[in-house]
């Protein structure tokens, strides 16, 4: 016996240990090996282990290693009655991608209607073209509700142009199929897809129209265009939303000129407020466009929910700080529940900026905005009272110290840190009275760091004192 036949003898034993622990160092240290049969058989079983640690390092093993003989021993598992064990063999093989195709298409007409699915849905992630011929012909002779809408789907994301003619005559045989078709004929992109699209439009109910909209922002030319915006004066509930959607889509693909009008407006507003955050970034990118009170309110009550959502509507209460400050004012007084968001972009535009306030907001407004911080004093929300204190201290110290009790009887560390660091930076003896007591605070990093503090400026006042004369 060679040493390497040694190596992956006792390998094969440290994967049959009993230990979980054992078990993923001995699958962890194939990572870059050359897998035999027997290794691989083994470390596919594995797929079923008890433990999760070891299903994970299978799961990333078998994802990396180099292999073309994995999906082969692999694919058997798509057809594991056990639910976990069937997806994670699923993720694997999607995971080492094109070079699954082979082997599950291999597999296609194996296995029951679930396997059929499983293996076409699959394919259709994977998007290897060559997948589509196979899959159609599956479409072709199978009468399973589930396998022929995932073949569907699947020759929809591989946008397979030949399969048109057969998807449409499908489209009247079962109302099932009708909203998975219009997805696939609008990925599949062609003028036929649309005119057969609009043909069908206005017999067809809400669910199917609103795939029907979304699927008119992928195929539509200019003259769909004008026509979802036609389709707004008919339409209410959330039939608006893939409506605002697709007419962002084609604005962008024809640099086509939205009308700002009334009704355009409002369905953009209701669609930020209502809709879910795939169609409120269309809304969001369109509505900017529009001047108001009531854009900048609906962008701020949205603000904070999505990162790329965010980074459309920054720039518009940036270049619109008055009108931002105004109503943040009346929002805190909401205690919204986004506050923490717009506290942290309100820090950040004033640090940013170096704004004078005086500059845009009126002595009752500047009151009003200091007076509803103020009320954020007694927020539950520990990173919502930091935030509020940072601000007072921007904009008024003189009345943020009025409230300094109430800021060193915030039982949140953190906090009492962050306004030893403002109080230390205030010459005020009201500040210094504020860093006395917090040195006798409970709980040691902040007396020390208070007690620092006031020693630093006894320093500071010793060095700048003159000598006496000799």
């Amino acid at each position: 016996m060679t040493r390497n036949d040694s190596l992956r003898v006792e390998t094969l034993k440290q994967l049959k240990s009993e230990n979980p622990m054992e078990r993923c160092l001995a699958v962890e240290s194939l990572f870059n090996e050359n897998l035999t049969d027997t290794l691989m058989e083994n470390i596919c079983t594995m797929l079923e282990d008890s433990d999760k640690g070891v299903r994970n390092a299978v799961d990333l093993m078998l994802s990396v290693n180099q292999n073309p003989k994995i999906p082969e021993f692999l694919v058997k598992y798509v057809s594991s009655p056990n639910i976990s064990t069937r997806n994670l063999a699923g993720e694997i093989l999607l995971k080492i991608g094109i070079n699954s195709v082979e082997t599950l298409l291999d597999n296609i007409y194996l296995g029951n209607d679930d396997d059929k699915k499983f293996i076409v849905d699959i394919l259709g992630l994977i998007g290897e073209p060559k997948a589509a011929p196979e899959i159609l012909e599956l479409l072709n002779i199978n009468k399973n509700d589930n396998v022929i809408m995932a073949c569907i789907e699947a020759l929809g994301n591989l946008k397979y142009k030949e399969a048109l003619d057969f998807i449409i005559l499908l489209y009247d045989g079962n109302e099932l199929y009708k909203p998975t078709i219009i997805e696939a004929l609008g990925k599949i992109g062609t003028s036929k897809a649309l005119n057969f699209i609009l043909s069908k439009y206005n017999d067809e109910d809400s669910l199917t129209k609103f795939s029907m909209i979304e699927s008119l922002g992928l195929v539509g030319d200019q003259e769909t265009f004008y026509f979802l915006i036609a389709e707004l004066n008919n339409t209410e509930g959330p039939l608006v939303w893939p409506i605002i959607e697709s007419i962002y889509i084609l604005k962008e693909k024809y640099n086509l000129d939205v009308p700002f009008d009334e009704k355009m407006k409002n369905s953009i507003l209701r669609t930020i407020e209502e809709a879910d955050s795939n169609y409120r970034k269309s809304a969001v990118k369109l509505v900017v466009e529009f001047e108001g009170n009531d854009i900048m309110q609906a962008c701020m009550n949205v603000f904070g929910e999505d990162y790329e959502t965010d980074e459309i509507i920054k720039p518009r209460m940036s270049a619109n700080i008055k009108e931002f400050f105004e109503l943040f004012t009346i929002i805190l007084k909401d205690e919204c529940r986004n506050l923490k968001n717009l506290l942290e972009f309100s820090l950040e535009l004033i640090n940013e900026t170096n704004y004078n306030f005086a500059d845009f907001l009126s002595e009752l407004q500047l009151r009003n905005l200091t007076d509803s911080l103020i009320n954020c004093l007694n927020n539950p929300f520990e990173e919502v009272r930091r935030l509020s204190v940072e601000l007072l201290f921007i904009l008024d110290p003189d009345n943020a110290l009025l409230f300094v009790d109430k800021m060193i009887e915030d039982n949140n560390l953190w906090n009492k840190l962050k306004l030893l660091e403002i109080l230390s930076s205030i010459e005020n003896p009201v500040a210094k009275i504020a860093i006395v007591r917090l040195a006798e605070d409970k709980e040691e990093m902040i007396s020390e760091r208070a007690k620092f503090c006031l020693s630093a400026e006894t320093d500071e006042q010793l060095e700048s004192k003159p000598e006496d004369n000799i």
